[in-house]
């Protein structure tokens, strides 16, 4: 009898991949192999280390360059030997509300923009950014002001490269119009000043070419702060529809600012203030908001005060002028201080902190 012998096909041993381990190859982007989803280690986590020191040296900075500027106005206050008790209090609240104020017309703005960049932003989550990178101006230089807006308002409906771009595009705005109001003004009002009139008039030139729809557009392709196939769809949105849009809302928030200081001037005791001071005040804090800003010392601090102590003390007197230009430096750092605070503990209380 002769056996059939049949060669079986060999059978081959498959590994069927643990459910934990996938579940851990998840949540530490590790492979069950050991390696990264990206096959470079450890990398990522050292990335996220380094965002997060440099985030807490950002707060770090921001904080020392506050507390300076609060301790250094308070001593030039006692130097003048000003009386606090003699103070009309309700005229400073008056004061902080008006500062308050421009800087949310300055956010709704920033906020348009972001949209018309293609965004798709948060309204309270861009009030946060804003009101929080307000602080950053403290700090030497004025790169943190970008670094903290575009940090707390990118992800995953926001990019990095169109957050930066629209800070420029709402700073530049702000100082074009500032510049225009303050110029026009000082033309009006006061003889002499050249060299105040000949900066506001510089920078009036040179923030409104950038700001300038077409040209800004140009830029940003050239940056590639929008990129793909619809790169120019989406910047077509920043057109002079949207830039009127800006423009308004900076008047309004110029006015504001200027009301900011007739209010710090209504305060102080002894101090007789009329209503027709009010292009006064327009001129101070436009013109030294502007020389501040293109100072780049923290916070334009002793820039501002030079260009507004001179303008105030033709009509109110040096010791008046001197102590109004630092009062309303502390006015506007309570107000910056105050809301980002009251908005950040209030998204964080209902669990929305970016």
């Amino acid at each position: 009898m002769k056996l059939l012998l049949v060669d079986l096909p060999k059978t081959e041993i498959i590994k069927v991949p643990n459910q934990t381990d996938d579940l851990l190859a998840k949540t530490s982007d590790v492979s069950p192999s050991g390696q990264n989803s990206d096959g470079r280690g450890d990398g990522r986590w050292s990335k996220a280390k380094l965002i997060r020191c440099f985030r807490i040296v950002m707060m770090i900075s921001v904080v020392i360059a506050v507390v300076y500027t609060a301790i250094t106005s308070f001593q030039q206050l006692r130097q003048e030997g000003f009386d606090f008790s003699a103070v009309k209090y309700g005229w400073w609240v008056g004061a902080v509300g008006a500062y308050i104020g421009t800087m949310f017309l300055s956010c709704c703005f920033w906020f348009r923009v972001l949209i018309a960049l293609g965004q798709k932003p948060k309204f309270g989550a861009a009030l946060l950014a804003f009101f929080a990178s307000q602080l950053g101006k403290y700090v030497p230089g004025k790169a943190m002001v970008v670094v903290i807006r575009t940090d707390m308002i990118r992800g995953d409906e926001v990019s990095t490269a169109p957050a930066a771009a629209s800070v420029f595009v709402e700073t530049l705005t702000w100082i074009f119009v500032g510049s225009v109001i303050g110029s026009l003004l000082l033309v009006l009002q006061f003889e002499g000043q050249m060299l105040l009139k000949t900066i506001g008039v510089l920078l009036s030139v040179i923030a409104g070419i950038l700001t300038w729809p077409p040209i800004f557009r140009w830029i940003a392709l050239k940056l590639g702060v929008v990129k793909g196939r619809k790169a120019k769809k989406l910047l077509n949105g920043l057109n002079l529809q949207t830039m009127s849009f800006g423009w308004l809302l900076m008047t309004m928030g110029w006015c504001l600012n200027g009301l900011s200081l007739w209010m710090v001037l209504k305060g102080l005791p002894g101090t007789a203030v009329a209503i027709s001071d009010f292009s006064l005040a327009m001129v101070c804090v436009s013109l030294a908001t502007v020389a501040g800003f293109v100072s780049l010392l923290p916070g334009g601090l002793g820039v501002r005060e030079l260009v507004m102590i001179p303008l105030l003390g033709s009509q109110f007197g040096a010791v008046t002028a001197i102590v109004a230009a630092i009062v309303i430096r502390v006015i506007w750092l309570t107000a910056e201080l105050a809301t980002s605070g009251i908005i950040y503990g209030y998204r964080q209380a209902i669990g929305k902190v970016p």
